[in-house]
Formats: structure tokens, sequence, C-alpha cells
């Protein structure tokens, strides 16, 4: 799904990490987007709105202790500042201690928090009824992260890897344990030797002029926005210096968005352009075994000696076959002729890229009332994108180990000359709807829908560049995606109970499928796949004490022809974190106490196993589960002050959120936990 922020778009991951602080709504569309406003899209959006200044003094401040050092305060303030000038601030702050404790190894305890955000904004009532609203953004995070639990694995088969049991032996280490010698790790328990780590910068400038035109409404939106992030992982999860991946990147990003929107009572319309400029620099690498000197990877004399040609035409010698110890896939010899690097110095790799994006667009929409019962929707979008890729391999690099192992600065002491891929594509992209509604009573509207949605094409930026025999492996076509609709909206029992159903078939031709090749490579592959489903929600409140909620959803999603596993073998997979049931419930009962009230509420969710990747392996499987909340609060007469406490997680369930299959590298499988029970108290005051 796309996200929005204040009408501005999302376009990087490191982007979704914002915090959600003095929000005053959040606007949620299912299936493919880009007729009414912003960036298309073909999963849906989620667009986020922050509390607008107005001329009325008004703020909150929010605070939140609890377990592991928690301390989360966030806060906003706002009013008139002149006769036509209102402003408001915002700001959060979040801190907890790490959830994973390192046992065994030098590295730090991981995972805490520690960020902070900040918003301001500014507007400006100009004349003929027009609106300029500033609005500027900063955030930090600087966290202990990169950190997972380990499930010992072994391969039973071609590409299928399962979790082992408690006496297999699969590695000759010993019964239960992976090829480092190593049990499970436990529910948050790490044996890291390099501390990993998350470190984002984000800021941003948006403005927003609106204006009415004889009716007609026009809104124009400017955006600037700069986001930088550096990572660092211990991916072999052991006290040895085995394996560890490092990725960045500085991104900026521009768009423009102007748009009319007008009607009346039976028709109303909307029509605009949208212009987006995304300029990446980005670098990603790994730093290899500690065990291996430099000379032990340049030596003419290993057993294992092995040639691959990849696409840049050149051999790459002394391979450790899978299977042999010391069970780690290496690829990465120095070539003959080379440098000898430093004693104690280790193999490494970094790989500079750049990701210039420019895409441009012009949308409409139309909805029409024929008669009571009948209205019609009809959009169109037509999309240029324009991506240029250049991708830098810096391969055979040696740089020497510190005594911490910290790799955060790199020295270069050898290397090859660099080897790029420079390539670009342009695409023309028709996205589409057409809905018609039907007003069978004044509370009940049923509807049909037709969409079609388009996603570009692009480029993947390999991780182990030796694999790509062919450099079309790294091309993906755009992807596009047919969806057909039915559903109802309802209210009953004078506006108490309210109803809402749908179910969808959506087909895709060329989905981006994320799938690995050998071992941990990733490449983004075109392959057909089919989403099908349906969705229930109830919303009940049978008086002013209690409230009642509850929602479920199916689907059968299916990518079909693939080979998700590096075996050369082709089938139809799920998606990752897919599960084909999910189910959520809520309850919430106010009881008047003295002057004030009291309020109780549970709510849970649920879903059923899925994997975690494509590759549909038993090992990355994640079996159903369900998790559950409890909130008490009280709030007296006024109204402005809140007290509350809270369990999350209310029975400690232990399940993971994403996970990697590492068996071919050293036998285990890497999973992220959900967040545990957490208890929590609240203080919210209002003004």
């Amino acid at each position: 799904a796309a996200i929005y922020v204040d009408d501005v778009y999302v376009s990087q991951m490191i982007g979704l990490a914002f915090s959600t602080f003095d929000i005053d709504r959040v606007e949620v569309l299912r299936g493919p987007q880009g007729t009414l406003f912003g960036r298309n899209a073909t999963g849906g959006l989620a667009h986020f709105i922050s509390r607008r200044p107005t001329d009325e003094t008004s703020g909150y401040m929010d605070v939140t202790f609890g377990q592991r050092n928690l301390l989360r305060i966030e806060g906003g303030f706002g009013g008139a500042l002149t006769e036509r000038v209102d402003g408001r601030i915002s700001f959060q702050t979040n801190h907890y201690d790490p959830l994973f404790k390192n046992v065994f190894g030098p590295a730090s305890d991981a995972e805490n928090g520690n960020d902070w955000g900040l918003r301001g904004q500014l507007l400006f009532k100009l004349p003929d009824s027009s609106q300029l609203l500033l609005l500027g953004r900063l955030s930090r995070t600087d966290v202990h992260a990169g950190s997972w639990e380990t499930l010992t694995t072994k391969n039973i088969a071609l590409g299928i890897d399962v979790l082992a049991g408690p006496n297999d032996n699969p590695y000759g280490t010993c019964p239960g344990c992976n090829a480092s010698g190593l049990s499970n790790s436990g529910p948050f328990v790490i044996r890291d030797s390099i501390s990993g780590f998350t470190r984002l910068q984000g800021g941003g400038l948006t403005a927003k002029y609106t204006r009415d035109l004889s009716g007609t409404a026009l809104t124009v939106i400017g955006d600037y926005t700069s986001l930088r992030k550096d990572y660092q992982e211990d991916s072999d999860a052991s006290p040895v210096t085995l394996f560890q991946f490092f990725n960045g990147s500085k991104v900026n990003q521009e768009s423009v968005e102007a748009r009319l929107n007008g009607g009346g009572k039976k028709l109303n319309w909307t029509a605009g352009v949208y212009g987006l400029r995304i300029d990446g620099s980005y670098y990603e690498g790994w730093e290899g075994p500690a065990f291996f000197t430099a000379q032990e990877f340049h030596s003419p004399t290993n057993p294992n000696t092995q040639n691959y040609q990849n696409a840049y035409g050149f051999p790459v010698d002394g391979a450790w076959p899978i299977g042999t110890a010391p069970y780690w896939n290496d690829v990465v010899q120095a070539p003959p002729g080379s440098t000898l690097a430093p004693p104690g110095s280790v193999p490494a790799t970094r790989s500079p890229y750049s990701l210039l994006t420019k895409s441009y667009a012009g949308f409409a929409q139309v909805e029409y009332r024929f008669t009571d019962l009948l209205g019609l929707t009809l959009g169109g979008r037509v999309t240029s994108d324009k991506k240029d890729f250049d991708f830098t391999w810096i391969p055979y690099l040696y740089y020497p180990q510190s005594p911490t192992g910290q790799i955060t600065v790199l020295t270069q002491t050898a290397s090859l000359p660099l080897h790029q891929y420079i390539n670009s594509r342009s695409d023309t992209l028709f996205s589409g709807k057409a809905q018609l509604d039907f007003h069978l009573a004044p509370d009940l509207l049923a509807y049909v829908s037709y969409n079609r949605g388009v996603k570009g094409g692009g480029f993947t930026a390999p991780l182990f560049p030796f694999f790509i025999n062919d450099t079309s492996a790294l091309i993906f076509k755009p992807e596009k995606l047919t969806s057909y609709e039915v559903g109802f909206k309802s209210e009953f029992l004078d506006h108490k109970l309210r109803l809402n159903g749908a179910a969808y078939y959506y087909d895709y031709k060329d989905y981006q499928a994320l799938i690995y090749t050998v071992s941990l490579e990733q490449l983004i592959v075109n392959a057909d796949a089919t989403h099908k489903g349906a969705e229930l929600e109830l919303e009940w409140a049978p008086s002013e004490a209690w409230r009642f909620g509850a929602g479920v959803a199916y689907v059968d999603a299916i990518v079909k022809n693939v080979d998700t596993r590096g075996t050369g073998v082709k089938g139809d997979y799920v998606p990752g974190n897919a599960p084909k049931w999910t189910a959520n419930a809520m309850a919430r009962y106010t009881v008047p106490v003295g002057s004030g009230h009291a309020a109780l509420q549970v709510d849970g969710n649920y879903l059923s196993s899925f994997w975690f990747n494509l590759s549909d392996n038993p090992a990355v499987l994640q079996p159903g589960f369900g998790v559950a909340n409890a909130r008490a609060s009280y709030t007296p007469a006024s109204g402005k002050l809140e007290i509350g406490v809270s369990v999350e997680n209310l029975a400690d369930k232990h399940y993971g959120t994403m996970g990697f299959d590492n068996t071919s590298i050293n036998g285990l499988a890497q999973v992220y936990p959900g967040m545990p029970r957490w208890y929590k108290a609240h203080i919210n005051y209002r003004f």
C-alpha cells in the first residue's frame, strides 16, 4: 500500500519509520489508486493527516511510561498568532531499554527505543478565501538494531529447509545446534559479535495553497523531503565474526501537485497533474568471515577452487561448496595476481549505486448521480515514469578489522577495478476506475467496481553480483493489476449498528515478486498472480455505555510460475506475510464514577499461519496466533484529563513478524519477534 503523510507520498521504506503524533485522522482506501490525487498505486493507500492550526487556542500533552524504562512524551499546541496567521507546533520523543539481551558476545543489547519528531505549521489566511499552509518536519532515530532470534534449520531436499529437532545434529557440531555450534537462541536473546544499529534522519517542508474559484476548489501542493539511513547487522547471529551486512541511503524527494475540484448535487469532479522527482544515492555490502585470513582466500592451494564466470567476464576462484566446513557459501576469493591484503584483514565488498526517478502524471475522476438509486464513477490516469540506474560493484576489498569488530568506518587497502552496470528505462502507464453505486435505501449502499492499477518498472541492486550471470535479471517490468470488487455499506438500528462487506478478485500481470535466487541474493522478478478475498466489518453501539467492533477477512493469494528457492524449478507460491484469515474484535464499557467516568476496553487480533517470504519454506513458516490487549482509564468531569493503564500482548504471546532462511550459510533461520507483554501507564491532558 502507498503511504501518505500530510498530502505527501512516502517513496522510501525508511520514510515509513515516521512517528504518528498529533494525528487528526487516518484515511484508508483499498485497491488501485491514482485518479483522485498523488502517486499511482496498486495496493491501496493510507493517509495520515495531522491536526491543522486553528484560531482557537488548543493543545494536549500525552505521557506514557512503563516497563523497560519506557518514556514516551508527545504534545501539540496551537492557536492564532495574528489576525490572519494561525500556528501549531507538535513534538514526540520515545525511549525504552533494549528488548534483546546479548548473552554471549561482545556486542551490546539491542532493539531499544530512541527517537524524536518535531512538526511546525503556519496557516496564512489570504485574500479571496485562499489559504497557504506551511509545514516543516524533522525526525531522528538512533538505536541498536539488526538483531534476530535464531532457530536451527537443516536441508532435507533440493530447496526445502525445515526446523531441526532438539536431537538433530546436521552439521556435526552438537545436538540441536546450527553450523556455528549454537542451539536455538530463545525469546529475545542474541549472541552477536557485532553491534548493529539503525540511524535515520528525516526532514522536509510542505507548502499547500487552496483557493475557492467561484465554486471550484484549487489545491496546489509542493514538497521537499530529505531522508538518510545507515544500517548494520551481525547477519550470522553468532559470537564469531562470520558475516556482517550493512546498507544506507541518502534520498532527496521533490513533488508538485495541482488539482481542481468542483460539482454540485448530481455531479462531482476532480482533475489534476502530479510531478515527482526522487534522487537516491545508496550503498550496500558485507564483510566476510574472520576465521579466514586474506592469505587463505588468496591461496592457490585451496582444494575447493571453482570458477564462476559472471556478467562482467572475469573468474571468481576458490569457492567453498555448500555442505563443506565452514558451512558458508563463499565465492569471494581474491583473483590470481592481486596484492595480498594485510594480515588479519577480512574480505568485504561495497556496492554504491544511484537511482533517479522522474514521474509525471495527469488524472481525472467524475462522479455522477443519475437518480436517487444509481450513481456512476469514472476515473483515469496517464503516468510517465523514467528511471536512471547506476550500480557499481567494488569486489574483493579488504578492510582491517578493528578490535571490536565494528565496520562503521571502512578503510580500503586493496581493490580490483570498479565494475559498473548502467541502465535506464521509461514507461508510459495507464490506470483507471469505473464504479456503479446502488443507493438501495437511505442507509444502504451497494457497489460494483472495476479498477486498473499500475506500478512502474525498475532495477534490482544485487548484494552478491558474482551470482548474476545475466544482467537482464536486474531489470523488472511494470506491474499491472486488474481488480473487480463488489460490496456494501449499511447502517441499522437508528445508526447504532454499522455493517460493511466486500469481495474482490485481483488479477496481476507482471506482478513484482521478491525472490531469493542463491543463498541471500534477492531479486525482483515479474510473474502473474491472483488475490481472491472477502472481508466483513461491524461496529455496534447499543447504548452510551457499550461499544463493540469486529472484523474478519479472507484472502487466497498465489504468485504463479516462479523459482523462489534458487533451484531452477518453478512453481506457484503464496506471497510472504499473507495469512488466509485475519480477525479482530473490540469491546468497550464506559461507566459513571463520581463526577467523571471510567472506561474498560479489551481488544485483540488473530492471524492464521503465514510465510515470511515468497519461498513458502517450512523454515520460515509462522504458525497462527492471536494477541489480546486491555486498557482501563478514568476521566474527570472536565473531560480534559485522562489517566489510564494498559497491558499490550496480555498473554505474552511469542510470535514472529519477519524472518529469513539462512540454512545454506550457517544452518539457521533468523526471526524478528513481535512485541512482548508490556505494562504501561498513561496521562493525557487536553485544553
